[in-house]
């Protein structure tokens, strides 16, 4: 697994549409993720809408790249699944579905945060 040597994060993207094709696969890898007691409480927002982007530029002091992507991935966590004041685990779970989504984004030849 040699990707998991080689990505970095990507901050500056050039804005040209992601397939959906690797869109799915990356979804599909965040799914893969492990989670306790097999919650899997996550949820993904896929952006390609270029005022989205823009709108999810803004959400955050950290966001501002996302309104230059080819696609905006955001990874939720799914309150019927995952409950964050009683399940300890919510932050390992969407830690490890996010490192999942981050190795495939780079073995899609793309970049990501």
């Amino acid at each position: 697994m040699n990707t998991i040597f080689t990505r970095r994060s990507i901050r500056r993207f050039e804005n040209k549409p992601v397939e959906t094709e690797k869109l799915d696969r990356i979804v599909r890898a965040g799914m893969q993720a492990p989670s306790a007691h097999n919650r899997q409480p996550w949820e993904f927002l896929v952006i390609t809408d270029e005022d989205a982007k823009k709108a999810a530029g803004k959400m955050t002091p950290y966001s501002g790249m996302a309104a230059h992507a080819g696609a905006v991935i955001i990874i939720l966590m799914n309150k019927k699944t995952g409950d964050f004041e009683n399940n300890l685990f919510i932050q390992q779970d969407l830690g490890a579905c996010t490192e999942n989504v981050l190795l495939q984004i780079a073995e899609e030849g793309l970049g990501g945060c």
